[in-house]
C-alpha cells in the first residue's frame, strides 16, 4: 500500500493518548512499514533485528521498539503494531487483483460479452441481422484501414486489443508502457459501438486506435512536462493529475520493493557476520526515493484539493 488510512478515532484512543510524543512517532514509522509490507501490521522474526537494521527497514531504533507500549506488542519473534488497517490492505488486495485479472481479458471475449448483452437488450434476431449485413458490406473497407480482420465465416469485424496486446504496439511506435497502459485502462471506462470499437470521449468510435494512442501519448507527455495542447495547438500551463501522481507513487514503491529484495543489495552486518543488512548505497537509494514519495504525497494532496 502506498497511503496509510487513519481513523480520527485512532488519534483519540486511550492507547494513542496515553503514549509519549516519542512513542507516538516510533509507532507511526512501524505503522508505515507494515503498510508498504502489506503484513496485516506483523513483522515476523524480528526480534533478533540488530539497531542498525531497525534504522534502514523502519526508521525506528532497538531501544524504541524493545519499549513497552500500548501501540505495539511482542508476541514472541514478532512485532504486532496497533490499529493496523486490515480492511484497506484486503480492500486494495482484492482490487489489484481484480485489475490483474481484467488486463489479462481478451478483445474478443471483452467485444463478445458486450455485444451479447446489446443484442439481449435490443431483440437478439433483428439487430443481430443488422449487425451481420452491415460487416458484410463494410468488412473489405475496414480491412484495408487495417482496423478489422477477417474471420472463418468471412467477416469482418472488429477486436480491441488486450492490454498485453496494447503495451507491446505501443513499444512498436515509441510510447511508453505507462503511457500506453494509462490509455487502455481510459479506452476501456468508455462504451464500446456494437461493432466493437473504443469510443472517444464525445462518444464518435475510435477507428485506428493505434493511431489514437499515439496522439494521446503526445498530449500526456505534454501534460507531464508541465504543459498541454490548446485547440489551436499551442501549449498552456497544466499540473500532473491526480491519477498520474498516483502511478508514480506506485512506480516509487515497486522500485523499493525491487531493492530490498535484490540480494546484491545486502552485505553482512558487521557486528553479526551470519546475518545481512541493507548495502549503504541500497539504503541511501530507498531514502532518497521515499523522500521523492513524501513530495509526491504533498502534491498529491494539493491537486486532490484543487480537483474537488
Amino acid at each position: 500500500m502506498i497511503y496509510l488510512n487513519l481513523k480520527t478515532s485512532t488519534l483519540r484512543a486511550p492507547e494513542y493518548i496515553g503514549s509519549e510524543p516519542t512513542q507516538r512517532g516510533t509507532w507511526l514509522n512501524l505503522l508505515c512499514y507494515c503498510c508498504e509490507q502489506e503484513n496485516g501490521g506483523t513483522i515476523e522474526g524480528c526480534a533478533g533485528w540488530k539497531d542498525r537494521q531497525w534504522q534502514q527497514t523502519a526508521g525506528v531504533t532497538l531501544a524504541e521498539v524493545r519499549e513497552e507500549c500500548d501501540l505495539w506488542q511482542w508476541e514472541g519473534e514478532a512485532l504486532v503494531v496497533t490499529f493496523y488497517p486490515s480492511d484497506k490492505e484486503a480492500e486494495v488486495q482484492s482490487r489489484r487483483e481484480a485489475g490483474r485479472l481484467g488486463g489479462k481479458r481478451s478483445g474478443k471475449a471483452r467485444r463478445r460479452s458486450k455485444n451479447e448483452a446489446h443484442l439481449q437488450a435490443n431483440g437478439e434476431a433483428h439487430l443481430q441481422g443488422v449487425l451481420e449485413a452491415h460487416l458484410e458490406r463494410k468488412g473489405k473497407e475496414r480491412e484495408s484501414k487495417g482496423i478489422g480482420k477477417e474471420e472463418g465465416n468471412g467477416e469482418t469485424v472488429v477486436s480491441t486489443p488486450a492490454l498485453e496486446e496494447f503495451v507491446e504496439a505501443a513499444k512498436q511506435i515509441g510510447v511508453e508502457p505507462e503511457i500506453a497502459d494509462e490509455v487502455w485502462h481510459d479506452n476501456e471506462s468508455r462504451p464500446i459501438t456494437p461493432l466493437g470499437q473504443w469510443t472517444d470521449y464525445r462518444g464518435n468510435p475510435i477507428a485506428n486506435w493505434r493511431a489514437n494512442l499515439k496522439a494521446r501519448a503526445a498530449q500526456i507527455r505534454a501534460r507531464r512536462g508541465g504543459t498541454r495542447l490548446n485547440g489551436n495547438g499551442t501549449a498552456k500551463g497544466k499540473s500532473d493529475t491526480p491519477w498520474e501522481i498516483k502511478q508514480r507513487l506506485e512506480a516509487i514503491t515497486r522500485e523499493i520493493e525491487g531493492i530490498r529484495a535484490d540480494r546484491r543489495n545486502r552485505i553482512p552486518d558487521p557486528e553479526t557476520p551470519w546475518e545481512s543488512t541493507m548495502a549503504p548505497e541500497a539504503a541511501a537509494k530507498i531514502k532518497a526515493l521515499k523522500a521523492k514519495a513524501q513530495e509526491l504525497n504533498r502534491k498529491l494532496a494539493l491537486a486532490e484539493k484543487e480537483a474537488a
